[in-house]
């Protein structure tokens, strides 16, 4: 019998190396997070998410794939205890503002009755589940879903204020945010000391006065699909950033401008008329010879 080879990775080390810590219970709960992270993340694999499209690396061709499959990218498993711990924070970050403004009346959206599992839309805090009239200790805000059925994009805001029709989107902010998409900036605030390099944190965050790149493309993205297949008035998105290494938080606003996903939707609805005719479009990346995200889709199909 043929032995079995079992691929190597990240998540593969990081669990093996949970294994062998010394501490019991902090090696469990290493593999505890990297098994969970392991399973069906329960994302919807029918639709192009949002905050893929932004990305300057977003593969046309792996975005049929996975219209067509309807299946997880087969990078998704490739994790580490790390990346999920940071995932972990960013969304008790979102919980805090989002709870802070739901105690306020300010927050607009779909909202989740835990008790009969019923979803209903309200442009404020509700008193009780619509469907059945569970409580408000049963029901969980749900974001604001933005979708168009034609261009098979699904994603969430953050949140909605009606009184302000904006959207809203709670970020953390990171120096390993900054190395990967702002590493010109982040190497402005390096110091060298007697123990190597360290960072000006305070000037570096005194100097931040515009959200990241992909933050931006993305949210321009929800208020097309807001503006143009939801019918949710909506001319900018307010952003809560807090500071990971200070706990400071900075507000922005950015104005609402088309232009900025004009790009994507052709893309998009090129896709889309791709997967209609059951032909795959080139990786517009590398050309015929693909790039790692779609060539991976070739190999696990």
């Amino acid at each position: 019998m043929a032995s079995r080879v079992v691929k190597g990775g990240p998540r593969l080390t990081e669990y093996l190396n949970a294994s062998k810590a010394a501490e019991p219970i902090w090696g469990d709960v290493q593999k505890h997070v990297l098994d969970r992270a392991a399973q069906p993340s329960g994302r919807a694999q029918d639709v192009m998410h949002p905050s893929e499209m932004v990305k300057p690396d977003w593969c046309h061709l792996a975005a049929w794939y996975r219209l067509k499959l309807e299946a997880e990218p087969p990078d998704r498993k490739r994790t580490t205890f790390v990346r999920e711990n940071i995932f972990q924070e960013g969304h008790q970050t979102h919980d805090k503002w989002q709870s802070w403004l739901v105690q306020m009346g300010r927050l607009a959206g779909d909202w989740h009755c835990l008790y009969c599992d019923a979803f209903f839309w309200l442009d404020t805090t509700p008193g009780c589940c619509h469907e059945c009239g569970a409580p408000p200790s049963c029901l969980k805000y749900a974001e604001v879903p933005l979708n168009s059925t034609a261009l098979r994009i699904g994603g969430k805001a953050d949140g909605y204020d009606p009184e302000e029709c904006a959207l809203i989107e709670i970020k953390t902010l990171g120096l390993g945010s900054l190395r990967f998409e702002r590493p010109d900036f982040l190497a402005r605030y390096e110091v060298e000391t007697d123990h190597g390099k360290v960072h000006d944190i305070n000037r570096l965050w005194r100097d931040f006065r515009r959200p990241l790149p992909s933050a931006i493309r993305q949210t321009q993205l929800y208020m097309y699909l807001a503006t143009h297949f939801e019918d949710l008035p909506c001319d900018r998105c307010v952003f809560f950033y807090d500071f990971k290494s200070t706990q400071e938080t900075k507000c922005f606003t950015v104005q609402y401008d088309e232009r900025f996903s004009e790009p994507l939707i052709e893309a998009a609805a090129a896709i889309v008329d791709c997967v209609a005719a059951d032909t795959p479009p080139h990786c517009n990346l590398n050309g015929r010879a693909g790039c790692a995200s779609c060539i991976e889709f070739k190999e696990t199909t």
